[in-house]
């Protein structure tokens, strides 16, 4: 099938357009779902699991009444599926994954986004349980994510597509539901275990934590000055040298961040925080990689220290799996981890002609 007829093809099934506007959260509607007595991986229960999470774009079915343009949209570490609406700096008038002509363009797609179990407005240990709130990982995100989806009336996604953590999320999606979706598309994350520097990244911050005395076991009044420390070192990781020495370019500038300064999350819950550095406990898609199926499109940035592209995961993935890409955005390098949201330009017309790949094939 040549493009200009797939293309033609999209446009038949898809006949609504997408606002051309930059900012797509006030578009979003929003809802809550609340999972009653969700048992987790470690054997904890909770009696009302609170999932909230936004969506974009019109439902469509098919004679038998089921949603086939649905995708899953994951975001990343504390943050919030609505995030996925704001405008891009590079393209503040028409919003460049969810507007017209756009990789998810909501005039085509049917986007869910949820926030995560311990971020957003779904459940987490600040609201009240502390450090008594169910230990949760991926597995127990993703099988929350999966109640959630089937609620809204989709038991089979066009793609599940995540960021950083979400990207991660992404990963276990394809090794806990494979025959879920027809695509992956992980980026900014690896199938791997956090071990090595990468699980370093997650120790020290929450180690910051427990060893500030104001910390007091997770029963704080006051959020310990140990929580906004921790976002700083974990903040670090998410920058380049470069960029850091561009914005503390003094002896003083640099002595004032660390002694008043926020980090990329503003000085996070401390408990909030600690179950985020402890999620990743027990993840290792890689080990079970087998188990995917579907095409998968793996993107990654050049300059990143969260996810580095010299251990060369990505390319041990290719490797292993059949039907797989892979993007290396170098542009942008000395943003690190946060060149994805401003490259979108870039890798968000190939996102889009990938997808449109993967459902001409699926015809």
């Amino acid at each position: 099938m040549s493009w200009s007829t797939l293309l033609l093809l999209l446009s038949a099934l898809a006949p609504a357009q997408a606002p051309a506007v930059g900012d797509y959260t006030k578009l979003a509607v929003q809802g809550d779902y609340v999972v009653r007595d969700f048992k987790f991986h470690t054997g904890e229960k909770l009696p009302e699991l609170r999932l909230h999470y936004v969506v974009w774009g019109t439902p469509r079915h098919n004679p038998a009444g089921e949603i086939t343009n649905a995708v899953l949209l994951l975001h990343g570490t504390l943050g919030d599926g609505i995030s996925w609406g704001h405008a891009y700096t590079s393209s503040s008038t028409l919003h460049p994954l969810l507007g017209p002509g756009g990789a998810l363009d909501t005039g085509e797609y049917y986007v869910i986004a949820p926030d995560t179990i311990g971020s957003g407005k779904s459940s987490r240990p600040s609201d009240g349980l502390r450090m008594k709130f169910p230990h949760y990982n991926l597995e127990d995100m993703v099988s929350a994510e999966r109640l959630l989806v089937e609620h809204v009336g989709v038991k089979h996604l066009i793609a599940v597509l995540g960021a950083s953590m979400g990207g991660r999320q992404t990963w276990q999606w394809g090794v806990q539901y494979p025959e879920f979706m027809d695509a992956l598309v992980p980026m900014i994350s690896s199938p791997f275990p956090n071990v090595g520097r990468r699980g370093v990244i997650d120790f020290l911050p929450e180690a910051i934590i427990k060893a500030d005395p104001g910390w007091k076991d997770g029963n704080y009044d006051k959020n310990p000055d140990g929580a906004r420390l921790a976002d700083l070192t974990y903040s670090i990781f998410l920058r380049t040298p470069s960029l850091l020495q561009d914005q503390l370019p003094t002896r003083e500038a640099t002595e004032k961040w660390v002694g008043e300064g926020r980090g990329s999350f503003g000085w996070p819950d401390a408990n909030d925080f600690i179950y985020m550095m402890e999620l990743s406990n027990g993840f290792d898609a890689w080990s079970e990689l087998d188990r995917i199926h579907c095409p998968v499109l793996i993107i990654n940035m050049a300059g990143d220290n969260m996810v580095p592209v010299e251990l060369h995961h990505a390319e041990k993935v290719i490797a292993r799996l059949k039907n797989a890409t892979y993007l290396e955005v170098k542009q942008e390098a000395e943003y690190g981890h946060g060149a994805l949201g401003r490259t979108v330009n870039i890798w968000g017309p190939k996102l889009r002609e990938w997808l449109l790949g993967v459902r001409a094939a699926g015809k």
